[in-house]
């Protein structure tokens, strides 16, 4: 997270030092813009009294000479010009970085590094929206880490940070690439599977649940089961999906479910197409 912010406060002022000599260079270029204008103009009016004079000679000389010194001067304002349109289109890549920059951390979780929960909510629209659309199933996933409380308060809120950064990349490494993890809010996770069949998305959940439980972390043996371990609720909608807030309400209940029956557990749930009001639910059970 440090590195992020390293990098944006390291763009942001390679784009202020580039604007600053993008606006040196086009300054320069205007004034001897406006002095080649000037020495135009000094020159037109020296030949105009050299004829009048009758010198004829030497006014060509002095043509040639103000020809010469008016072209080297037109040379180098092409140069600046050209300096300075350069250092431009590269101050504006650091501009579109820092907008990347910026736009990224308003849409992930600062700690673990993945998504955040506003990223998730307009996430979730969009996968409701295309699964309707195209009448296909959406999974969802709440899952939360057991007595996490019990070891932060036994090992420390750092040793929870690092937890909580461990458990983040595990989830990661048990999903799909088409599927989306963020960081509800504490130690409460969700994950998106669209287009996810009911069973393929418990194989998935079961993954994650079964990785935790075998993986060793510092500090476990002061659990309550001598153990990290996480509950999950999973459901599956097919049909009207409703609002983002109707999904994640359902897979929160399952969660809870899975807390009061012992933790360390998966519930389950599938809502079939045409009817949410829990009529239609199939096998709401454990793993």
């Amino acid at each position: 997270m440090l590195k992020r912010s390293e990098s944006f406060h390291r763009s942001l002022q390679i784009f202020l030092f580039l604007l600053a000599v993008a606006a040196i260079l086009f300054a320069l270029f205007s004034f001897l813009t406006v002095k080649t204008n000037i020495n135009i103009i000094t020159s037109a009016i020296d030949t105009l009294k050299s004829l009048a004079a009758g010198t004829f000679s030497e006014t060509l000389a002095q043509m040639q000479k103000s020809i010469t010194y008016i072209y080297a001067i037109v040379l180098t304002e092409m140069a600046i010009l050209a300096g300075g349109v350069v250092v431009s289109l590269i101050a504006v890549n650091y501009l579109l970085n820092l907008y990347f920059i910026a736009t990224r951390k308003s849409l992930i979780d600062e700690l673990t590094g993945v998504y955040n929960k506003r990223a998730l909510y307009k996430i979730l629209d969009q996968e409701i929206k295309r699964a309707e659309r195209f009448k296909h199933p959406l999974t969802i996933i709440m899952m939360d880490i057991d007595f996490f409380k019990v070891y932060n308060d036994k090992n420390g809120h750092l040793a929870g940070d690092l937890l909580l950064q461990r458990i983040s990349k595990l989830m990661q490494s048990k999903i799909r690439d088409v599927d989306t993890l963020g960081r509800y809010g504490g130690e409460e996770f969700l994950a998106i599977l669209p287009e996810t069949s009911h069973d393929s998305a418990t194989e998935v959940a079961e993954r994650i649940r079964k990785g935790i439980e075998s993986a060793h972390f510092k500090g476990e043996e002061k659990q309550p089961k001598g153990q990290v371990t996480m509950s999950l609720g999973l459901v599956t909608f097919h049909g009207e999906y409703k609002s983002k807030h109707h999904l994640i309400h359902s897979a929160d209940e399952l969660l809870y479910q899975a807390k009061e029956s012992g933790r360390n557990r998966l519930i389950k749930a599938y809502f079939k197409k045409h009817n949410m009001d829990g009529n239609n639910r199939k096998g709401i059970n454990s793993h």
